[in-house]
């Protein structure tokens, strides 16, 4: 069992830390064994990477836990191997999910904000908060660069006792999942949940109900999940995003599906059968 507790810095290093080690999108993991874990201090000793930077994320298990971006996909530990974000999501427990989400995003935003965007000179590193600065510019000082986070909306869609899935022409052949969307500025979460609904498969819908949210690190989303009751409107894909789209039963269910155990549509889905 692992336990997470977020925090933006620490004052001293500890002997006891554990890493994450991420090299461009993927993770170090070891081929030998089921579940993606940390390194523990010895073995980043002894995996002689090539560190480029490292970010503190929290405490895991009470231990001091950090990220770290290497230069290059080699590490010398046995059964050591770097595999895809989305492939290992299948090998993250669920406990450590949300720091191994952390992990990622926190890289992606380092990485992608190493200069000023106002006089574009590079950043520093804030001593104390999540943040990149330029505390010399004057024309930019007090100026704080935060990991960024996209908010999204993502729903199920419900007409009795059937609920849509639709399939993205980004999915596997036969993967069908719950609609989502990006936010436009100036919406509200309840707008444009109806405008995405309307924009990808030509319906309206009525009687929201929050559900949850998750953190989703691919590459810095927040999803805001949702119940929604078809209100009226033909069933049509737009064709763009969505190729197909179909109202499904719990004895009609679709073989691919997002799981329930790290996926917020997979969670939306297994509730809504589970009170069926």
């Amino acid at each position: 069992m692992f336990t997470f507790e977020p925090a933006n810095y620490i004052e001293n290093e500890a002997k006891d830390s554990v890493f994450f080690v991420i090299f461009d999108q993927s993770i170090l993991s070891f081929s030998n064994e089921n579940f993606i874990r940390p390194l523990t201090q010895d073995e980043l000793t002894w995996s002689y990477i090539e560190e480029k930077e490292r970010h503190f994320l929290g405490y895991l298990n009470k231990q001091p836990c950090y990220v770290i971006l290497v230069e290059k996909n080699q590490c010398e530990l046995e059964h050591s191997i770097f595999i895809d974000m989305r492939s290992a999501l299948g090998r993250m427990p669920d406990q450590l999910f949300d720091v191994i989400a952390r992990s990622i995003q926190i890289i992606n935003w380092s990485k992608d904000h190493k200069f000023c965007g106002k006089c574009g000179d590079v950043l520093e590193r804030h001593p104390l908060e999540r943040a990149y600065h330029k505390k010399d510019c004057i024309q930019c000082k007090g100026q704080l660069v935060y990991p960024r986070i996209s908010p999204c909306v993502i729903t199920l869609i419900y007409r009795e006792k059937e609920f849509l899935l639709a399939h993205n022409k980004n999915f596997p052949p036969n993967f069908y999942s719950t609609l989502a969307g990006f936010i436009e500025p100036g919406e509200s979460v309840e707008s444009a949940l109806k405008r995405e609904v309307k924009e990808e498969v030509n319906i309206n819908i009525k009687n929201l109900e929050y559900f949850s949210s998750q953190a989703w690190p691919f590459p810095s989303q927040l999803m805001l999940g949702f119940y929604a009751e078809y209100d009226s409107g033909e069933l049509k894909p737009d064709g763009e995003e969505i190729d197909d789209a179909q109202w499904f039963t719990v004895e009609s269910m679709p073989t691919n599906i997002p799981p329930a155990n790290i996926s917020i549509s997979g969670k939306l889905i297994e509730n809504f059968i589970d009170k069926s």
